[in-house]
């Protein structure tokens, strides 16, 4: 799950191919019971792109293919839904003060990592830090940069404080 990278919209456009080859009732057996309606876990996605991915970690995927796929990988702040809107995905709402220079974001309860550890707000704090770090080489940090205060409020409110507003693009 990727910790704090919330402004930038998350591809989910899923393409599915099936392809049918003779029906059980041209090789003269009674045909099977349908399983249309049972999901198929394990099963591949497949999608198309106009290249592979060189690089899966949301801070250093730059070129737009890896960036689509981390994007279906890993969970920012917030998301586009399918109509533009931004809606929460790690947090559940925010607050936007009266001149845009403080945002407080409220993270959902009960999200944890793969080891089973719970999402927190020093999560998001970290990835802040990684993201400002001159050492992480990543393309984003420009937009981060624009942070006077990252803060923690308590183990699931997170609060960014802006010098003036910011609106990326």
């Amino acid at each position: 799950m990727n910790r704090l990278y919330p402004f930038i919209p998350i591809a989910a456009l899923v393409s599915v191919l099936a392809v049918a080859a003779c029906g059980p009732e041209e090789l003269g057996r009674a045909p099977a019971r349908s399983t249309a309606a049972v999901p198929a876990y394990g099963d591949i996605m497949v999608e198309g792109s106009i290249g592979d991915a060189s690089n899966l970690i949301p801070l250093l995927s730059s070129d737009s293919t890896s960036h689509g796929i981390a994007g279906m990988i890993f969970n920012g702040l917030v998301k586009y839904d399918k109509d533009l809107n931004i809606i929460g995905d790690l947090a559940e709402s925010w607050e936007i003060s009266k001149g845009g220079l403080v945002i407080t974001f409220h993270l959902r309860k009960g999200v944890r990592w793969h080891d089973g550890r719970p999402f927190t707000a020093q999560d998001v704090l970290y990835t802040y830090q990684v993201t400002v770090d001159p050492k992480t080489p990543t393309a984003y940090a420009g937009d981060f940069l624009k942070v006077k205060k990252a803060e923690v409020l308590d183990d699931h409110t997170f609060r960014a404080t802006y010098d003036k507003p910011f609106a990326p693009p």
